[in-house]
């Protein structure tokens, strides 16, 4: 443990979700008088997590980067766990600092759960204040859990045990016996060369039985989309009729990646037929790997912001370097 560190604990939603009116200051009475006294609370939004979009989170994460910048050694992010997994991603793949952040699940449903929330910050802060915790960039903190931010997903809102997990690879550590023990590496992205500043509107567009051709149909239409994202059946098809549409969203020089619906999945190739995912390649459409298609719409969005070339675009979707020094990958 770092001697005499600061931490800050950062309110950015709703916390227990059986408490209206929770008082952010409660949360420092919870932990123990040792624990309580290396963290300063930072009141930046009460609002439901449903209510935040991509650019207040961008916005979020600059607000930590003056945290970083003022000595903090740790920040632990408490908000609602709607969109925890989507805003913990998105921090990721801008933060280069050494220091830990940590978002903490206090949203355990029912009255038992408000137990499980608070054990869930013990070990954020533990985790924040833990040496082998440097390093290891953005980490999700569930059920006692710490789960890396590229990996993590909300699987049972429900569940006190397993709301979030990792399908790859797991927890990179827990807390044990009152103490924090990381046993593998959290992956590091392959950062962006230049801040992303303004964020388009990316849409997804997700692949239903014989569905979704008036949908498609009007975001073709609209001015405002910025990108899109298909999330396809299994290994990335989309419906033959949604084709033609594709390819004039892609005439327009608007980015379209193809993703798959499937929890456990990755787009590759499979059979050659109009809709599969070799034919929407040759198209033009991105690869989206092995991102779900939450993880694509945010790697998207912020590589366009960077003003990543569709070269860029396809290396960075797929977390592969996209260095400033290579001319082709910026405009």
């Amino acid at each position: 443990m770092l001697p005499q560190t600061k931490l800050a604990l950062v309110i950015a939603g709703n916390f227990f979700s059986d408490e209206d009116n929770a008082d952010p200051g409660l949360l420092l009475g919870y932990l123990p008088e040792e624990l309580a006294a290396r963290c300063e609370i930072k009141e930046w939004s009460t609002q439901p997590s449903s209510h935040y979009s991509m650019s207040m989170t961008l916005a979020m994460e600059g607000m930590f980067e003056s945290l970083a910048d003022e000595g903090y050694a740790g920040i632990i992010v408490v908000s609602g766990s709607g969109v925890m997994e989507e805003m913990a991603y998105l921090v990721n793949l801008l933060w280069q600092h050494e220091a830990p952040v940590i978002f903490a699940n206090l949203m355990v449903q029912g009255r038992a759960g408000v137990k499980e929330g608070l054990m869930n910050l013990h070990c954020s802060v533990l985790a924040a204040l833990s040496d082998d915790a440097r390093g290891r960039g953005v980490l999700l903190c569930s059920s006692g859990e710490l789960f890396a931010a590229d990996d993590v997903t909300l699987a049972d809102p429900g569940s006190p045990d397993n709301a979030f997990q990792s399908p790859d690879r797991g927890s990179v550590g827990k807390m044990l016996n009152g103490e924090i023990k990381f046993f593998c590496e959290a992956k590091r992205p392959s950062f962006l060369a230049r801040r992303p500043e303004e964020l388009p509107n990316v849409e997804i567009m997700l692949a239903c039985l014989g569905g979704g051709d008036i949908l498609i149909s009007s975001l073709a239409s609209s001015r405002d989309l910025g990108g899109l994202v298909l999330a396809g059946f299994g290994a990335g098809n989309v419906p033959p009729s949604w084709v033609p549409t594709v390819r004039n969203i892609l005439r327009r020089r608007i980015p379209v990646v193809i993703t798959s619906r499937c929890l456990l999945s990755h787009v590759h190739k499979t059979n050659d037929f109009e809709g599969s995912f070799d034919k929407l390649t040759e198209m033009g459409v991105m690869s989206g790997g092995r991102l779900n298609p939450y993880k694509a719409r945010i790697r998207l969005a912020l590589g366009i912001s960077a003003g990543l070339t569709d070269d860029g675009l396809s290396l960075y979707l797929l977390g592969r370097p996209v260095c400033d020094d290579v001319k082709p990958l910026y405009k």
